[in-house]
């Protein structure tokens, strides 16, 4: 409405100011002598302008009233009293109409061109969709009003690989059937297509509960499958829902928030969610470790540390578990709980446990020509120990070092080991065969805790951190005792790992636990304070 009353107001304003200038061109001609004079060519500005602006119709209108204007009434020469000939008038009455038509005709045939392009600019998939560059346009014309509004993002996830298998025109009829099912629930919607499965919509006048309720509604409505045509499909519907309230932002990012919304929640299931600017910072916190993981072993960002396990059937340190850090100098620290996980998701995990075991392999043997002698853990995880590639390659490398196998393990948490994997116990097989110790960590965390210990080749468990805390539950204190009694009963070792007391290390002492690593003892050591450590342990400073 608005924009309506703007533009009724231009239109008024400039047909005003015409009427006044060629009211003020024919004055002008008349005071200058006549139309024999040249000022009578000024006449064109305003046909020409009047093109511009109305077109064809616009300009034959005011070429009309001009050509009266310096017609019958004009004189030729005023100075000397002579009359113009109605041949005279009538020949520029039809120049001026004759080049508004041509004029406004061009002008005309210009602005439906541009009207064209303008549309294509800003057309969306369907009808009655405008695309991003419209939406980032009408983002900012909101926000510049001061407007509050909603906004909307709908991705159909797996309407690409649906559309693999079927004809495009049932994929359109897919998005077309949600997009009108979600338009129902609303009113005063503006529509937007991204791609062929996303889509934005744009809304006022609704309250936040009632858009969660009412996007919660339309969920649900997908969690039976779709028919279209004879097809019947299952459909993940993410949505992303973020309210604009004023606060100063820019259109892009109001839009990516929108996105960043549906982002939350499992993928695989459909959902509906408001903006989380802490989801957003961990997504961003996340892009960032990806992106740089691979450059900070390059430059050197990355280092090892060791954490001394003790032997408390011979009272010393026989072992040391290699961990991981990393160095982000001026940026916020994270820890191995963090990168770890999403080196393996992308990928780069392969590049970090080699950086892991070649900087292991150099500290192994500083410390050996020290005299230290110990069984360094690395942790391994199920996709390297699967890649044949890799264990060649670790391999190759140890035999390169002309190293004893026996003074290494493999430590693999329980929760990657799975009854149906052959492959992956056939490869520890092999390892074991060759010298390594095969470590299984975080033990009796896993769903096949029983499976593990009967079926998995090993040499040491190690009991997890949540059972030691809980080791004074006299519930907790018997599992632990029998999970101690049974892997020595089939000849394995146990090494009870996050113990942070006294009391926690004398109970496991008890209960003939074989090895201990925690913080009582120590944290994880650089390799200089490792080998101090080592060098000057002595048990009785703990008992």
């Amino acid at each position: 409405m608005k924009t309506l009353k703007k533009t009724i107001f231009t239109d008024f304003a400039l047909g005003l100011i015409f009427v006044v200038a060629c009211i003020g061109i024919t004055f002008f001609v008349y005071y200058t002598g006549g139309t024999s004079t040249a000022w009578a060519q000024l006449n064109y500005i305003p046909i020409f302008a009047a093109a511009y602006l109305w077109g064809q119709k616009g300009s034959l209108i005011i070429s009309f009233l001009l050509g009266l204007m310096v017609g019958p009434f004009m004189p030729l020469d005023r100075f000397h009293n002579i009359s113009q000939t109605p041949e005279n008038w009538l020949i520029r009455m039809i120049l001026y109409l004759g080049i508004a038509w041509v004029v406004g005709y061009i002008f005309s045939k210009n602005n439906k061109y541009q009207k064209i392009i303008k549309d294509n600019f800003s057309k969306g998939q369907f009808d009655g969709f405008y695309n991003t560059n419209k939406l980032i346009i009408d983002l900012n014309k909101l926000m510049d009003e001061n407007d509050s509004f909603d906004i909307i993002f709908i991705n159909i996830s797996n309407l690409e690989d649906i559309s693999k298998y079927v004809k495009y025109s049932i994929t359109t009829d897919i998005a077309k059937d949600c997009l009108n099912k979600l338009e129902s629930y609303f009113s005063n919607v503006q529509k937007y297509s991204i791609t062929t499965a996303e889509y934005i919509f744009i809304i006022k006048n609704e309250a936040p509960e009632l858009i969660d309720l009412k996007l919660f509604n339309y969920v649900q409505s997908f969690n039976n499958s779709v028919k279209i045509d004879e097809y019947l499909f299952k459909l993940i519907i993410k949505i992303g829902f973020v309210k604009y309230n004023g606060v100063k932002t820019n259109a892009i990012e109001l839009f990516n928030k929108a996105r960043i919304a549906a982002d939350q929640g499992e993928p695989t299931k459909s959902g509906s969610y408001n903006y989380d600017n802490d989801f957003e910072e961990e997504q961003k916190l996340y892009n960032d470790i990806s992106g740089s993981l691979n450059s900070a072993i390059a430059n050197k960002e990355m280092y090892t540390v060791f954490q001394p396990i003790i032997d408390i059937n011979e009272n010393k340190i026989t072992n040391a578990e290699i961990l991981i850090r990393w160095n982000r100098s001026d940026k916020k620290p994270i820890g191995p709980n963090i990168f770890i996980p999403i080196a393996e998701e992308t990928g780069s995990i392969k590049v970090l446990t080699k950086w892991i075991i070649i900087s292991t392999i150099k500290h192994y043997l500083i410390f050996k020509e020290k005299g230290l002698n110990l069984t360094y853990s690395i942790n391994v995880s199920a996709n390297e120990l699967l890649d044949e590639d890799f264990i060649q390659w670790a391999l190759k490398y140890f035999n390169i070092k002309n190293l004893n196998l026996n003074d290494f393990g493999i430590e693999i948490t329980e929760r990657v080991l799975s009854k149906d994997n052959t492959k992956l116990n056939n490869v520890l097989k092999y390892l074991k065969n060759q010298g390594f110790d095969i470590e299984i960590d975080d033990f009796g965390t896993g769903y096949n805790s029983l499976m593990t210990i009967g079926e998995i080749p090993f040499n040491i468990i190690k009991i997890d951190k949540y059972f030691i805390d809980r080791i004074f539950d006299n519930g907790i204190k018997t599992i632990i005792e029998h999970i101690i009694n049974a892997i020595h009963e089939i000849g394995g070792q146990v090494i009870a790992e996050g113990v942070e007391t006294k009391e926690q290390y004398l109970i496991l002492r008890h209960l003939k636990c074989d090895k201990i690593q925690g913080y009582y003892f120590s944290k994880p050591l650089l390799a200089e304070d490792f080998y101090d450590y080592c060098s000057s342990f002595d048990i009785k400073k703990y008992e």
